[in-house]
């Protein structure tokens, strides 16, 4: 029996390093970080369930430790300006204009 994840039973994981998790299920997927690994992320990037799906929350994990996701960097950067856009705001200390961010220019943040 795989582990639960809040999209379903995994059929599939991957350690990435100590205390985060790759997780894919039938229908979807993402990271699991353990409480410790979420303690050292900057608050602006914690999502506090430590679970980040696939689609827009992976970013905050990549964003967190860049050094351990070399090559996805910047997709994570894009990502997270135009999924997270206040929490892209809050970590870099910057302002956007609504053109840089998807969900601004939606007027969803």
């Amino acid at each position: 029996m795989g582990t639960q994840t809040p999209w379903g039973e995994a059929d599939y994981s991957k350690k990435v390093t100590r205390g985060i998790m790759s997780y894919s299920t039938p229908s979807h997927g993402g990271f699991h970080v353990t409480p410790r690994i979420l303690d050292m992320m900057p608050e602006e990037l914690r999502i506090e369930s430590g679970w980040y799906e696939e689609d827009c929350d992976w970013c905050l994990v990549v964003v967190a430790f860049p050094l351990m996701f070399k090559g996805e960097y910047k997709q994570a950067l894009d990502t997270m300006r135009n999924w997270h856009p206040d929490r892209y705001e809050k970590y870099f200390g910057i302002q956007l204009k609504p053109e840089e961010s998807y969900l601004r220019r939606r007027g969803e943040q």
